[in-house]
């Protein structure tokens, strides 16, 4: 055999008489390396870019993912470590129990209760609610004079008397002629259905001597006498007397002169 041109074989006559080496034919020194174990010493660089090897093994191989210049993290449980840009992202139902979702207008964040209610600020100044409740519902109502000022101790609010409550105005008139000396009439009055009747006053004369009871559901309220000197009888009632519905205010007027006379009774009042 020859190694180069012109050069002369070699004959051996047992194995191992020569040790051989293989090099570089452009640069010699850089020879084949052998390991002690009888394998090759590989210092290679691959240029191929479809290569059939083994499956690669969890346990002794290591494959790096990136864009050439950030490396994809892998957590310690497997998990890829990931920080997402994107603002429309299509996952997972959320659960209350592991996920926390903020609401905001880009400055200001929604804020949620302990109870789950939203803490909200309304700064709405036209809202169409439910009816207010007096068991559920507190209303707080200021007033203020015409300058702007709250009514307070040192300025009190003005309260005007009102001498007539809303109603219907009652004014009943009765007569009754040649009544008997001693002798009684009276003079009915029924209140309206669902009404409350407040007594104004009750005005009872005659040209001679009387006596007037005023009797509200055969209570008797007032009692009044005239005179010869002063033939009528007042009796206020002020809106004190008060009768419900249906019931009957009855004036009683009893001649108390020696002869017979007419007699004239009239109940005022309102009915609320």
């Amino acid at each position: 055999m020859a190694d180069y041109d012109s050069s002369l074989p070699v004959r051996t006559e047992s194995a191992g008489d020569i040790d051989a080496f293989i090099s570089d034919a452009t640069t010699p020194s850089q020879k084949l390396k052998v390991n002690a174990d009888g394998s090759i010493d590989t210092n290679a660089t691959i240029s191929a870019n479809d290569l059939d090897i083994r499956d690669l093994d969890a346990a002794q191989d290591n494959v790096a993912i990136s864009d050439g210049t950030e490396q994809l993290e892998i957590n310690a449980d497997g998990s890829i470590n990931v920080v997402s840009t994107a603002t429309d992202l299509d996952i997972r139902d959320l659960a209350a129990s592991q996920d926390n979702v903020a609401i905001s207008d880009g400055t200001e964040q929604l804020e949620i209760n302990a109870d789950g209610s939203i803490n909200a600020v309304v700064s709405a100044t036209d809202l169409d609610v439910r009816d207010l409740d007096a068991v559920s519902d507190s209303v707080a109502a200021h007033l203020f004079d015409e300058a702007g000022a709250a009514f307070s101790l040192s300025n009190p609010l003005p309260v005007q008397a009102v001498s007539d409550a809303e109603g219907a105005e009652i004014c009943e008139f009765n007569t009754s002629s040649s009544v008997a000396k001693d002798a009684s009439v009276n003079h009915d009055y029924t209140v309206t259905a669902a009404t409350t009747f407040l007594g104004k006053q009750a005005w009872i004369s005659g040209s001679g001597k009387l006596k007037a009871e005023v009797i509200v559901n055969s209570v008797t309220k007032y009692v009044g006498f005239n005179s010869t000197a002063n033939p009528n009888i007042e009796i206020p009632l002020h809106k004190i007397l008060k009768a419900n519905a249906t019931e009957v205010i009855r004036i009683t007027i009893t001649n108390r002169d020696n002869q017979p006379q007419d007699v004239y009774s009239t109940l005022s009042g309102l009915e609320v």
